[in-house]
């Protein structure tokens, strides 16, 4: 398969990751839409899906919010004779803009549905494509960014190995990991040997177990990350979190949510927990049993992961 050369410092890989998940989001809308055969409405979300995805490729080409004419021009300008680069989708990108203009402007034009599903086959290629290619922001470099930040306070960082079909009473291991020691191994590979050692011990279904970064930062004191799971994508759930400050990490049809800010005390810890479940502009959107499991386990687990059971890894979304 093709392979693009991409090198993106952190600031760059942050953007392109956020540009991915906003590609991704708008290519389940198109998907949905066709399956209820709403086709008109679909062109416009096949359109933002390349949208965003060829901007995730040309991060080193392009100014802040470009305009739809440029960024279809730089794509062929730096792809359009690349052999590296599938001429069907600098195509793609070409007819989904001509195609979402002539839905815009003529009302009674509706797309032949025979020549929308060939197109999403197409799109869901660029879309595995983008996958492989972009650089993305991995959960260790969010964890560096968060120790960098907090070098006093951070003494450890926590993972528990878990079934995420069950949130309690089950199997469930915990790792320390000292902070000069991120980067030693990835969390895939911690996911792969403890499953090799939950299958020694026997237990059920061990494929199924993913890895969760856990809210605690020490394991003599009660220092901890505000950790939060959303069940929305709803945008006025980050405005709501701005006052706390973090990153969101988009999982399908919703967000986790990793705090910046450390809190000192388990006391403390849980009267926030508390208070952020009471929050009128997010209590609709939180995961109240995640919230009220984690307080009595002591710490809050957020999957960072897949597994068959759990198939898509969470990928950074935003920071806020």
């Amino acid at each position: 398969m093709p392979k693009l050369k991409l090198t993106y410092d952190f600031k760059h890989k942050k953007i392109a990751s956020t540009l991915l998940s906003l590609g991704l989001t708008e290519f389940e809308a198109a998907s949905t839409l066709i399956d209820k055969t709403l086709y008109r409405e679909a062109v416009v979300h096949m359109y933002f899906t390349c949208f965003y995805l060829t901007q995730t490729l040309l991060q080193d080409y392009l100014k802040a919010k470009p305009s739809h004419k440029a960024v279809q021009m730089t794509l062929h300008e730096i792809y359009g004779r690349s052999p590296n680069f599938p001429r069907r989708y600098i195509d793609l990108h070409t007819s989904l803009h001509e195609l979402r203009t002539t839905v815009d402007y003529k009302t009674t034009h509706v797309p032949s549905p025979y020549l929308l599903k060939r197109k999403l086959r197409v799109l869901n290629s660029y879309v595995q494509f983008v996958s492989r290619n972009v650089p993305k922001v991995d959960t260790l470099e969010i964890l560096r960014n968060v120790y960098e930040s907090n070098k006093k306070d951070i003494k450890d960082f926590s993972y528990d190995i878990y079934c995420p079909k069950t949130y309690s009473h089950h199997t469930r291991i915990t790792f320390w990991q000292p902070p000069s020691y991120l980067g030693l191994y990835s969390p895939e590979q911690l996911a792969k040997h403890t499953r090799s050692l939950l299958r020694t011990l026997r237990v059920r279904r061990c494929g199924d177990y993913v890895v969760g970064l856990n809210s605690k930062l020490n394991q003599y004191k009660p220092v901890h990350l505000i950790m939060l799971d959303i069940d929305s994508l709803d945008p006025s759930v980050e405005s709501a979190l701005k006052d706390i400050g973090g990153v969101l990490l988009k999982t399908g049809r919703g967000f986790h949510f990793i705090g910046n800010e450390i809190i000192d005390g388990q006391r403390e810890w849980i009267s926030l927990m508390k208070k952020i479940k009471r929050d009128k502009n997010l209590k609709q959107h939180l995961d109240k049993d995640h919230i009220e499991i984690s307080m009595r386990r002591g710490y809050a687990t957020l999957r960072i992961t897949a597994s068959p059971v759990k198939p898509t890894i969470p990928v950074f979304f935003k920071e806020l």
